[in-house]
């Protein structure tokens, strides 16, 4: 049964019905070419979950609900949602990085900080459906980025998905999951202590929202 302190996260692509799974979507594409409420810049962003279908919320809801990591081992974590306190991102690399869709999506952690990324898992489980999301220790999984131009609004995409919508939106949403995308909400970025690990010399300016649970996403499209 899922807790409402924390909401383990699923794969970007294949997600399957398990109480305590999401399944991440993108805008509808008839919403696409807008810009969304006006996104400002920084370098530093929350992950804010939108669910796509308010309809289809969970019992209390987790719209607006912040990915997060879960601690299952040295240097090792799940991606989850939770209610507050999500963890500060960065996009990390370099110009050409960032435009040929190679970047990462970084956050620091431990004493002295290093990096921490996202990453999907390319082994499903033992059904063949379910890819886990995991923050652990590294550089991540390059490609893990922020949508952008000719995209109108910032979401985070994978490798995998690079047109309007998710291959997965033209499947049935199963059972105890609820489709959602994964918006920045702008924060800012530390400074970092001498004897880091982690460097924030790549640490890319983007397109984010100031509060993504005050966007009313109904005003701009069906």
């Amino acid at each position: 049964m899922r807790s409402d302190s924390d909401i383990q996260l699923r794969s970007a692509y294949d997600f399957s019905g398990m109480e305590a799974s999401f399944y991440p979507n993108h805008l509808e594409s008839s919403k696409r070419g807008i810009d969304y409420d006006n996104p400002i810049q920084s370098k530093g962003f929350n992950l804010v979950a939108n669910v796509t279908d308010p309809s289809k919320d969970f019992d209390p809801p987790i719209n607006s609900w912040q990915l997060n990591g879960l601690h299952v081992g040295a240097g090792l974590g799940d991606g989850a949602l939770t209610a507050t306190d999500g963890r500060l991102f960065y996009q990390n690399g370099t110009a050409e990085e960032t435009r040929y869709n190679q970047a990462h999506t970084l956050s620091d952690g431990g004493t002295p900080p290093f990096p921490w990324g996202i990453a999907v898992d390319a082994t499903p489980d033992a059904e063949g459906v379910l890819h886990g999301i995991s923050i652990n220790a590294g550089s991540g999984q390059a490609g893990i980025q922020l949508a952008q131009f000719p995209e109108h609004y910032p979401i985070l995409r994978t490798p995998r998905h690079r047109g309007p919508t998710w291959p997965a939106t033209k499947r049935h949403v199963p059972e105890n999951c609820v489709a959602i995308t994964l918006v920045p909400q702008c924060a800012e970025l530390n400074e970092l202590q001498e004897g880091s690990m982690s460097s924030h010399e790549f640490a890319n300016t983007v397109n984010c929202y100031a509060d993504v649970a005050s966007i009313k996403w109904s005003e701009y499209g069906p």
